[in-house]
């Protein structure tokens, strides 16, 4: 066992060293802001929603964010309306926090109509890009429901 010491430490600290240079981040749920509950309506050419290929602490199958491109060519599907339901941090951790603590902080959404079983980020930035509702007709037709910002 006394041999087997220095090999284990080794493997130890080599796989410590390993966790902390590829520097996985995790995500947590942070104070609401004034976006939170507010409805969004995103036309389909906007861009879409991907599957989150990297992996970080409290990731659930299927999370997905909003990729905004102006490139989407128009298709059949319809515009769709999503409420913002709580405000994410991405917080770094190992070789990545020497760049700075926080990642992008995010919105989870969800559709105004149906369930989905995935979560759907909805980053800052791409928050951003989408223009307050200022029409004088401010609610969907089909719903009723108010819309306060416009993603297109």
């Amino acid at each position: 066992m006394i041999k087997k010491t220095p090999l284990i430490l080794c493997v130890l600290t080599l796989s410590y060293f390993t966790w902390w240079v590829s520097g996985i981040s995790h995500l947590e749920q942070i104070e609401d802001d004034q976006y939170v509950g507010k409805i969004l309506l995103i036309y389909p050419f906007a861009g879409k929603f991907m599957l989150e290929e990297q992996w970080y602490i409290g990731k659930q199958s299927g999370d997905s964010y909003f990729y905004y491109s102006s490139s989407y060519p128009s298709n059949d599907e319809s515009q769709m309306l999503y409420r913002i339901v709580a405000k994410y941090q991405e917080y770094f951790h190992g070789f990545r926090r020497l760049f700075g603590k926080y990642g992008i902080t995010q919105y989870l959404i969800e559709p105004v109509d149906g369930e989905i079983q995935k979560r759907l980020f909805f980053s800052v930035e791409t928050f951003k890009a989408c223009d307050p509702y200022t029409n004088l007709i401010d609610t969907d037709p089909g719903t009723g429901i108010k819309i306060d910002f416009v993603c297109d």
